[in-house]
């Protein structure tokens, strides 16, 4: 054996094979058994914890102002194969809203809704919740009688829109 051999903690190594600065042994076999103390202390720093995936958001309620009316019916209606509905309400007049429910022909809620024609005595609301769209109506304070008003639908995906002419009666 031509070369001089030294034994460092239990792994026989070359003197001329040390790398300066490192702690890097060559074995005999001549596998490369370290990693440098500054790639070590980068790799430590690289270790975080993920954090936890945030809860997912919780759903509105799906008015928020004044509650339901004590007293609101909606009589039962189909939008027509041409797009078009006539939805009648009957409502209490305490400061409640009532509210008329439905989905698009694709099982989902409408689209950027329009109120081309605003009642007289009272306030619309489209809202959208829960996969269904909902054309809500609260009379003016002390007004009793018969309102309406116009609701364009837009169905994603769909040319045109639904139109829903809404009726309604508004009691004591």
């Amino acid at each position: 054996m031509g070369m001089a051999q030294s034994v460092s903690r239990g792994v026989a190594v070359a003197p001329s094979r040390v790398l300066t600065g490192e702690f890097a042994l060559q074995a005999r076999t001549g596998a490369l058994l370290g990693v440098s103390v500054g790639a070590m202390a980068l790799l430590a720093g690289c270790a975080q914890k993920l954090a936890p995936p945030p809860p997912p958001p919780v759903p509105l309620p799906p008015h928020i102002g004044p509650p339901p009316a004590h007293a609101c019916t909606v009589a039962p209606f189909h939008v027509s194969d041409g797009g078009t509905a006539t939805v009648t309400m009957k409502v209490s007049n305490e400061g409640g809203y009532c509210a008329a429910t439905l989905t698009a022909t694709n099982g989902e809620p409408y689209d950027a809704p329009l109120v081309p024609v605003m009642p007289q005595h009272g306030t619309p609301r489209v809202v959208k919740y829960n996969g269904k769209t909902s054309v809500e109506y609260t009379p003016n304070d002390g007004y009793m009688g018969h309102d309406s008003f116009v609701v364009h639908l837009l169905e994603r995906g769909k040319p045109g829109y639904t139109t829903l002419n809404m009726s309604i009666d508004v009691a004591k």
